[in-house]
């Protein structure tokens, strides 16, 4: 368990940016100048493996880490290991021109030894909706794509003001997102998760809380009185009943006694990437129902490599 709750809040830190994983910075850090449109990349960041497909340059990648496993055409990519610390060996057995990584503490020392081998390496920030925006037009500019990022950013912000529009005029619904089962953990006001609630008409209960992943109590639980829950879980286990109903003493929870939860896919939801708009639509028919307005348009490749 121990282990487990470890891996959680490394990837949740990763993917909603708790102080110390991936922050680091208004600015990516480039560390070692890389040829212009480098054709060797081992990417770090599973988000950023999506970008660089949506843009046409997924046949640069020649390395990713475990997670980067979107798009379907990314596990056909040699796996390196993990992002956070990751193994070097591995990453440079792929002989890249360019290495993109978390920017932070975690991975200071593997940026250095990158460095002193002569390896270029660009750092991202990738915490927030805004982060998903600068990196996007920084990763389409490495790549030689300025017209496929920029066509990009604006798909993504048309695809979450269609959210916001068809949630419009609606009560807002106190929401309660549960990350971690035992013990309980949530979304605070640090994660891009909470922006996308919002967008989705719904209110984070701990959104209040700085924390991107903070650790609750079953009575704050029971006291903010949430009027849904929401479950991340694996794609097969969307159909299944979620178990939240049977951990001992949540029947305690309102909603959780009047059957008030959704699932939602936890591989759409937790990456800040490219389908953030599918996971703001994904969270807004959970709190609302089916919604007038159709879903958000899907991405025509802009450039290829």
């Amino acid at each position: 368990m121990a282990r487990s709750l470890a891996v959680l809040s490394v990837a949740l830190a990763a993917a909603c940016g708790a102080p110390g994983t991936a922050g680091g910075g208004d600015a990516p850090s480039r560390d070692v100048a890389a040829r212009t449109e480098p054709r060797r990349i081992v990417s770090l960041i599973p988000t950023a493996t999506e970008i660089l497909f949506d843009l046409g340059a997924g046949d640069r990648l020649v390395g990713r880490t475990r997670w980067g496993v979107h798009p379907p055409a990314a596990r056909r990519i040699p796996d390196v290991g993990d992002g956070i610390r990751p193994s070097l060996e591995a990453v440079l057995a792929r002989d890249p021109d360019l290495v993109i990584l978390y920017d932070g503490e975690t991975n200071r020392e593997s940026r250095e030894r990158l460095r002193r081998l002569g390896v270029p390496t660009f750092a991202l920030r990738h915490d927030t909706l805004e982060d998903l925006r600068r990196n996007v037009l920084l990763l389409g500019e490495l790549v030689g794509c300025p017209e496929g990022g920029s066509a990009l950013v604006g798909r993504i912000a048309r695809g979450l003001a269609a959210v916001s529009r068809a949630t419009e005029g609606r009560p807002r619904v106190r929401v309660y997102y549960d990350a971690w089962a035992d013990p309980p953990m949530t979304i605070g006001g640090g994660s891009f998760i909470d922006s996308l609630l919002t967008i989705a008409g719904g209110a984070n209960v701990f959104g209040d809380l700085e924390t991107a992943a903070p650790r609750v109590s079953l009575e704050a639980i029971i006291d903010r009185d949430p009027e849904r829950i929401l479950v991340s879980v694996a794609p097969e286990a969307l159909h299944r009943r979620p178990n939240v109903a049977t951990r001992r003493g949540w029947e305690r929870v309102p909603a959780v006694a009047a059957g008030r939860i959704s699932t939602l896919d936890r591989d759409v939801v937790s990456r800040l990437g490219p389908r953030v708009a599918e996971a703001a639509w994904s969270i807004a028919e959970a709190l609302h129902g089916e919604l007038p307005v159709a879903a958000p348009e899907p991405l025509a490749v802009s450039c290829s490599s």
